[in-house]
């Protein structure tokens, strides 16, 4: 089945723009006046150019399967400028096809573009894209397999990604969010033998046709006070956005759109231009050359770098990077958890990556080898390994290399080889390193640790597989319920990160201390909305009064109410 897409960059025409309202068939002269001055005003166009380039040209670009085709449709009447500046922007890609026409409506529009291209309606699967949104990188692949399943079997049948990682750039409510919905605009298809996707309200298609949703992948959305729509932070309560820390929102761009550049991260919010050069120096190079803690190295490597801060021999803290430190715009930087260990006065060990690579570099597996062989880790009355998924799987696998540590991993992958985790597809760089030689298997070398405690969500179910390799006698599985694969950053900010560490490091971290300070994520809004959508899901109504007086005793019922009003209606 042929996958097209459909995009109107500044069409007029009908019904085109929401800012200029007609019922007209046909809208008169000053109708499509006032919509052509709209469209094409200067600020608009600018910021809809670098948009398209940057986000939707930029993830097509990036398919996994280049085999699909991208319509453009635009507007005869956009200024010449414009007009070839987006000539020379489609012609780079041999998928996008360019159309212009005098004011239309889109479907009129489209359908004539079929016939030139002698598309059959019934043929395709079509899907929606606007010019200032982008899709996950596998999004073609993924798409072309379920439809190629759901064509025998409807004639039609519409089609999404579940979740979007919404970016809105200006107002009261600027900020990256998680939204879990289906059917956006960005990526919503449908095969229909005769009517084209734009003709349908994009959250009405699921209502009207059969559906599939897939999970796994998501679409990026943007808002940048150019769109019809509002956005603030009414819209944000009633569709249960959750906002994205800059960990979440770094991980959420390393699996779905790694694509994007260091100008399209500025775009969507996540970078500031200026960062890099207003950040004073790390703290481990104040610390050895102005503090009493002088004693210390830094290694540095092509993809990696190695710095430790010596502040006795008691405890070394050894951590690792995770992906959003990965794509941090500096080198010079603390390593992961350095502020922590310098407040414990634990000497440390920073293991920084400057690639997505899992740590799979022979000159850092040297490099650590050679100091382990030196007595290094031996120096220290008790070594603790830590780290967040990357990272977490460095704590783990490296662990042989001082026998008889402390490991606390959050949310980690035990391996990313395929031949022994081929079910986890969502880190497509991690697996598509090196996982040849030693250290890449971390459910083997987790067990020369003396402890070793694995914080997971087991909801998600690649990281219970994942946890479920690394188990063992000296291993403790501990479940932070409804945290997602951000087990680090919710315990970070419901206040139990640093005694769960110290418990682990001075070895009285159990089940029992770890499930009782965890009580405290049940006032917070991420463990709230996990609770309700698993009561949601369940068809016992019992069990849904049961929660309304549980949030009516914690003063939390309007927050449920708001967030999903129709399972929790008494």
């Amino acid at each position: 089945m042929q996958v097209v897409g459909i995009c109107r960059f500044s069409l007029v025409g009908k019904a085109e723009f929401k800012k200029i309202p007609t019922n007209d068939p046909v809208p008169a002269a000053e109708v499509l006046e006032a919509q052509a001055k709209a469209l094409f005003a200067k600020d608009r166009l600018e910021a809809r150019f670098r948009s398209f380039e940057q986000l939707t040209l930029a993830s097509l670009a990036a398919q996994t399967d280049p085999d699909f085709i991208f319509i453009v449709l635009a507007s005869k009447l956009l200024p010449p400028e414009y007009r070839s500046r987006l000539k020379a922007l489609c012609a780079r890609y041999a998928q996008v096809c360019l159309r212009f026409f005098e004011p239309i409506t889109h479907y009129v529009a489209q359908r004539r573009v079929f016939r030139e291209l002698e598309l059959s309606y019934t043929d395709v699967l079509q899907f929606r894209l606007d010019d200032d949104d982008c899709v996950c990188i596998d999004f073609i692949e993924r798409m072309k397999q379920a439809a190629v399943l759901a064509a025998p079997q409807h004639e039609i049948f519409s089609l999404s990604m579940r979740g979007v990682m919404y970016c809105s750039t200006g107002g009261s409510a600027a900020g990256i969010y998680h939204w879990p919905v289906d059917f956006m605009s960005a990526g919503a298809a449908i095969r229909h033998p005769s009517k084209a996707v734009n003709q349908f309200g994009h959250f009405g298609m699921s209502r009207r046709f059969p559906a599939i949703v897939l999970t796994g992948g998501m679409s990026l959305v943007t808002h940048n006070g150019t769109n019809d729509t509002a956005f603030n932070a009414h819209v944000v309560r009633k569709r249960g956005m959750t906002p994205m820390d800059r960990q979440e929102a770094e991980e959420t761009i390393a699996r779905h759109f790694p694509f994007l550049s260091s100008d399209a991260r500025r775009l969507i919010g996540h970078e500031k231009a200026g960062d890099e050069q207003a950040k004073p120096a790390p703290r481990w190079l104040t610390d050895l050359t102005t503090t009493k803690h002088r004693k210390g190295f830094f290694i540095s490597g092509d993809s990696f770098a190695l710095q430790h801060t010596h502040r006795g021999s008691a405890t070394l803290y050894v951590t690792f990077d995770n992906l959003s430190s990965v794509r941090a715009r500096s080198r010079l930087r603390d390593p992961w958890g350095y502020g922590f260990a310098e407040k414990q006065g634990w000497s440390g060990l920073g293991v920084l990556s400057y690639r997505p690579n899992w740590f799979r570099d022979g000159s850092l597996i040297g490099e650590l080898e050679k100091l382990s062989d030196a007595g290094f880790f031996a120096e220290f009355r008790k070594v603790v390994f830590c780290g967040t998924s990357m990272g977490g799987y460095a704590a783990c696998a490296f662990a042989s290399l001082a026998p008889g540590c402390t490991v606390i991993a959050f949310s980690p992958q035990s391996t990313l080889d395929r031949s022994l985790a081929g079910w986890d597809e969502r880190y497509r760089t991690g697996s598509a390193a090196d996982w040849t030689g030693p250290y890449a298997d971390a459910a083997r070398e987790i067990r020369s640790a003396g402890r070793a405690f694995i914080v997971h969500d087991r909801q998600v179910a690649e990281d219970r597989r994942h946890a479920d390799r690394l188990d063992g006698d000296n291993t403790l599985l501990l479940n932070a319920r409804h945290s997602g694969h951000f087990t680090a950053q919710f315990l970070s900010q419901i206040g139990i990160l640093p005694d769960v560490v110290r418990a682990a490091e001075s070895g009285k971290l159990d089940s029992a201390r770890f499930y009782a300070l965890y009580r405290r994520a049940r006032d917070y809004r991420r463990y709230l909305l996990g609770v309700t959508a698993r009561v949601q899901e369940h068809s016992s109504e019992a069990l849904k009064h049961r929660l309304h007086e549980v949030l009516a005793a914690r003063n939390k019922l309007g927050l449920a109410k708001e967030l999903h009003p129709a399972g929790l209606a008494s």
